[in-house]
């Protein structure tokens, strides 16, 4: 009778955290389609009066497009140094490990405004004449790189944890180099961990707002940034709710896929 007890009340509790997370969603949801004016819920009418003002707003297009190429350049630079990066620190036994591993997470570990700051100064410190990464595309993409090479070098690690060392070593013996085998043996097996990193890195620089504000300056405004500008000075807009209910729609349908075809929870 206890142990039955207890099932029950693990799922009613599983399903309140899930209806938690999840409520929020359908009201941003059921509120795009709404034809007021205002966000108000619930909706006092139907409309697809905002998704239509969408293809028209330059501003709102333009964000999302600024945002979707910093998140993608971002990835691809965390790729490239976060895949080795994982890679020493996981085959290497240097005394320092510990150490590096530290310093790669600690911008999980450190307030991003403070963070912000300090890399806003930095890019003021290494200003050469006119040139200055703050408020340029590059100046955006190299921090959103830093803030997502975390995740990236954490979660490759959890892939590189399930290859064999046989295998290498067999792939070595047969004559491969050290960098064939390490392309054509050990990357396929943790391919599914970098796309993991890629998707997760991806959604992170794309939602950011603290590092965006301080680094992209008035020229490269992204989605996030504007949308909390507008909230706070002209209150939440219904085309915001829109585009944020397709945003979030995407991010949830490309979760189901993941979970779905490569299990990536197992490489959070």
């Amino acid at each position: 009778m206890f142990k039955n007890l207890h099932k029950i009340l693990l799922v009613v509790f599983s399903v309140l955290v899930l209806l938690f997370i999840l409520i929020p969603i359908f009201i941003l949801v059921i509120s795009s389609f709404n034809a007021s004016q205002f966000f108000v819920f619930p909706p006092t009418g139907f409309t697809l009066d905002w998704y239509a003002k969408f293809f028209r707003s330059q501003g709102y297009q333009s964000s999302l497009w600024i945002s979707t190429q910093v998140a993608l350049a971002a990835v691809l630079l965390s790729l490239l140094t976060g895949v080795p990066a994982a890679f020493a620190l996981d085959r290497y036994d240097y005394r320092v490990n510990a150490f590096l591993q530290g310093i790669f997470l600690s911008p999980l570990l450190l307030p991003q405004i403070i963070w912000s700051v300090g890399l806003l100064q930095f890019f003021n410190v290494i200003r050469i004449g006119d040139f200055t990464l703050t408020g340029t595309f590059y100046g955006l993409v190299i921090a959103h790189a830093v803030v997502i090479l975390p995740y990236m070098i954490r979660m490759v690690l959890t892939g590189l944890s399930y290859v064999e060392r046989d295998l290498e070593s067999a792939s070595m013996s047969l004559g491969a180099p050290p960098l064939t085998t390490f392309l054509r043996v050990t990357i396929p097996i943790t391919l599914p961990s970098i796309i993991v990193g890629s998707v997760f890195g991806f959604m992170i620089s794309f939602t950011n707002v603290v590092v965006s504000s301080f680094i992209a300056g008035a020229r490269y405004i992204t989605f996030p940034v504007r949308m909390y500008s507008e909230i706070r000075t002209e209150g939440l807009d219904p085309l915001a709710v829109a585009i944020s209910s397709v945003v979030v729609t995407i991010i949830v349908i490309l979760a189901m896929i993941g979970e779905r075809t490569i299990k990536w929870s197992q490489y959070m």
